[in-house]
């Protein structure tokens, strides 16, 4: 059984939340096929997509660029490293645009256009990041608890903690 390091529970729970709020939006567009009034649940979930896409989705991958990823490249693991940083440069922009998209909406409403844009941009997120996602759950973390020892372990989980603002936050 896979040991849990302090950081890799970190990143799971981020990765459970951002799981949570992409399937919410994966729900809220399947169940919507013409655009919906920006009220009630799908504000709340518009919320969501945007704090977890421009706060704590790009706090995660800096934090992953930034404090892991130069470990693992300095113990040899550059093919995991290029591939993670590969979907971060691609996920990234398209996570931005669906919180800029969300938060749009919130201010204005959704137009046709702007709906079938949203459920466009949101559907492609949805698939890539849980992709990477699941990728991350199945060798990132098994990487941080077979590279890392306990005391770099605690003196990641801490930055991490810093880097997102006091707790966990992907």
């Amino acid at each position: 059984m896979l040991t849990q390091t302090r950081t890799g529970s970190l990143l799971h729970q981020d990765h459970m939340r951002t799981i949570d709020v992409l399937q919410a939006i994966q729900e809220m567009t399947h169940r919507h096929p013409s655009a919906p009034a920006v009220e009630g649940a799908v504000r709340a979930d518009l919320e969501r997509l945007a704090d977890t896409m421009r706060a704590e989705v790009e706090r995660h991958f800096g934090f992953e660029e930034n404090h892991l990823f130069p470990l693992f490249s300095k113990q040899g693991e550059m093919g995991m490293v290029v591939m993670l940083t590969h979907e971060h440069r691609a996920i990234l922009p398209l996570a931005l645009e669906a919180a800029d998209l969300a938060a749009a909406a919130l201010a204005g409403g959704f137009e046709e256009t702007g709906w079938r844009n949203f459920r466009d941009v949101a559907a492609e997120l949805v698939e890539r990041e849980i992709f990477h996602i699941q990728k991350e759950e199945m060798g990132l973390l098994a990487a941080i608890a077979a590279l890392l020892d306990p005391a770099a372990d605690a003196a990641l989980s801490e930055a991490y903690r810093m880097a997102v603002g006091g707790e966990a936050g992907e």
